[in-house]
């Protein structure tokens, strides 16, 4: 039996759109309002609920606490044509992993990923986003530049090397049109990866120390990694966007730091007019990947293994970020 999702859009041609788009693979119910989306929230036991913020009367953030309340089974998601970081507090208080922004064309494709991985637990995969994309190994013997949709993955054992290979597939990026910044993405990435992912067998940082009475973090130096410790760095072009993903085997970061950082650096304090996070010493790095990355997705098995993946857009930066996490526990 196919699954259910409710789709709740006042303007009609979007949920049309949305609607349309997912009923090939699910049962899809409709909504304008949130007087509509309680009927069949009642009536049909809907497992995915997708709903717009801004509609007439009371919005949908209204409808994911109500939701949350009396049907605590029914997963959620936002979209909005506003800056979703107005809502980054909302969605930590209110445990929303996924909002999507309505760009000037909205990016339905994204929707159908992002419905799927949530209803069938198959988070992990770039090819997910670029089904005809060639995923393979780099050589060890030669430095091989991105090419256009093949997404080339290599294995990073010390920070010796992720320095240089950083280095090296930043500028190779850059030399195919990439923005310089995507140096900075790389590395904060790979600096997680490496850093602050691999964790002992009772959950204590390898190679940082963490003091969290003071929520600080300060890092080894010239690290060498065990070898359960070693990640893959991945890095390729799709047509005119720019790829970098980073895999490694603990599944430590967990979404509600995620949202913790984000919440801490788009929240302003009142009396010095700056983010409460300005001086946090750590994510910070995440934040600015995340606002110069055209999308980033946080995919998390718990306690196993974590892939973030990096998308950067050559002709076009989209102002308003997605928030996109999943989750397996």
């Amino acid at each position: 039996m196919n699954k259910k999702v409710l789709i709740v859009e006042d303007i009609h041609s979007i949920g049309l759109a949305i609607s349309d788009l997912l009923r090939e693979n699910f049962t899809v119910f409709s909504a304008s309002c949130y007087d509509e989306a309680l009927e069949i929230l009642t009536e049909k036991k809907i497992e995915l609920l997708i709903t717009d913020i801004k509609m007439p009367g009371k919005s949908g953030l209204d409808l994911i606490q109500y939701t949350r309340k009396y049907f605590p089974d029914t997963q959620y998601a936002l979209i909005t044509a506003y800056n979703i970081n107005d809502y980054i507090h909302f969605a930590r208080e209110y445990s929303v992993w996924n909002i999507i922004p309505k760009y000037s064309s909205l990016d339905l494709d994204y929707i159908h990923v992002m419905v799927k991985k949530l209803l069938f637990n198959d988070i992990f995969g770039i090819d997910k986003y670029f089904p005809d994309i060639t995923i393979q190994e780099a050589s060890d013997k030669i430095f091989e530049g991105p090419t256009n949709k093949t997404l080339l993955y290599r294995t990073i054992k010390s920070d010796k090397e992720r320095v240089h290979y950083c280095e090296r597939i930043g500028k190779a990026m850059v030399e195919k049109g990439a923005p310089k910044i995507i140096h900075q993405i790389i590395e904060e990435l790979t600096s997680n990866a490496m850093i602050r992912a691999p964790r002992d067998s009772q959950g204590n940082s390898k190679y940082q120390y963490e003091l969290p009475s003071r929520d600080l973090i300060i890092s080894l130096e010239n690290i060498t990694l065990s070898l359960g410790d070693y990640f893959d760095i991945g890095y390729g072009i799709y047509n005119d966007t720019f790829l970098v993903t980073t895999r490694d085997n603990f599944g430590a970061l967990k979404k509600e730091e995620i949202l913790l950082r984000l919440d801490r650096h788009t929240k302003i304090d009142p009396e010095t007019n700056l983010p409460f996070g300005v001086n946090d010493s750590h994510g910070r790095g995440l934040f600015i990947c995340r606002e110069v990355s055209d999308q980033i997705i946080f995919n998390i098995h718990r306690n196993r293994k974590t892939e973030v993946i990096s998308l950067v857009d050559n002709k076009e930066n989209n102002v308003f970020k997605s928030l996109s996490i999943f989750e397996l526990e």
